[in-house]
């Protein structure tokens, strides 16, 4: 099983996972035949989703089988996008409301100029590495990171990508698992052992965070004036320095946490395994669980405020808001 199929699940059983060894299998990545575009599905809003992003209003999920779904109209409705893949899609970003990225297994790198409605393969990079995540700070500088230390960069809005160094020494082969900014354009990465990485170089050289904490961090954003990470076992830390210090935002739950989305006011909404999701301020965050108990990857707020979430059982719009 892949590094992200186990985030698809969630990792029901997330503490085994931590630190095991990922497969570095790709099904349906570029082969000598060339790619296999994904098929075609009357449900490709339920297929399971590891990643979404906002273009502009629109919305936009990745998933299995290279699955890509768009929505124009807050989550009420999703349209299968033309993808040029079959194989797992991890994470979006996009820069503006029309250019985006998507990557996955196989290191392949995605690319649209439509606002996610269609999709062409931009890159297959070396070794084709298993990509987790994806983070463009402007329509020509972007950044990729996945397992085994996998990191890239590009000047030039993906046409080319050179490797870039995050761990050093024995953090080298670290799963990197997200990687995100903040406002202030400071890089933070994710990553297994409980550490993260800051650059704030634009990529340049990267210093090791230590939250406090032993297992995998799987997410994290700026929510507020303050750098949010999450992960194993309910963790969500939080810095307002910047990552040099960490306290723990107390929560009631001890399932692993892997998306989270902050309102204008900096209020969380925290998803994860268990179809755990957490509500709160900065102090505490409240508990509630969903009834079909899916596993959930992923949170956007749609531009009516209402909430979307993705995962095991693909997409859904909710109704209600962080409070």
């Amino acid at each position: 099983m892949t590094i992200k199929r186990k985030l698809l699940a969630l990792c029901a059983a997330l503490a085994a996972v931590g630190a095991t060894t990922v497969s570095l299998h790709a099904a349906g990545s570029a082969s000598s035949a060339g790619p296999v575009p994904a098929m075609k599905a009357r449900l490709a809003a339920k297929v399971p989703v590891t990643g979404m992003a906002r273009a502009g209003d629109a919305l936009v999920a990745v998933g299995d089988y290279g699955t890509v779904v768009r929505s124009t109209d807050n989550g009420k409705s999703w349209q299968q996008a033309e993808a040029p893949v079959s194989s797992l899609l991890t994470a979006v970003h996009f820069a503006d409301a029309q250019r985006g990225w998507a990557v996955g297994h196989g290191g392949v790198v995605l690319a649209t100029t439509d606002g996610g409605a269609n999709w062409t393969l931009q890159q297959v990079l070396d070794d084709k590495p298993v990509l987790l995540s994806v983070y463009f700070a402007s329509a020509e500088r972007g950044y990729a990171v996945g397992a085994y230390g996998t990191a890239w960069r590009t000047e030039d809005g993906g046409k080319n990508w050179e490797p870039m160094s995050v761990g050093q020494g024995r953090d080298a082969d670290l799963h990197l698992n997200h990687i995100f900014a903040t406002r202030q354009g400071a890089l933070y990465v994710a990553a297994e052992t409980g550490l993260a990485f800051r650059s704030t170089d634009g990529g340049d050289s990267w210093s090791v965070l230590k939250p406090g904490v032993s297992g995998s961090l799987w997410g994290g954003l700026e929510a507020g004036d303050e750098v949010v990470l999450l992960g194993m076992s309910g963790r969500v830390l939080a810095s307002r320095d910047g990552g040099d210090s960490w306290r723990a935002i107390e929560g009631d739950t001890e399932q692993s946490l892997t998306g989270a989305v902050a309102d204008a006011k900096g209020r969380l909404l925290v998803v994860g395994a268990g179809g755990v999701m957490l509500r709160g301020d900065g102090q505490r965050l409240a508990a509630e669980v969903r009834g079909d108990r899916q596993n959930l990857a992923a949170v956007l707020l749609a531009a009516d405020g209402s909430v979307v979430v993705g995962g095991q059982l693909g997409v859904e719009r909710l109704t209600n808001s962080p409070r």
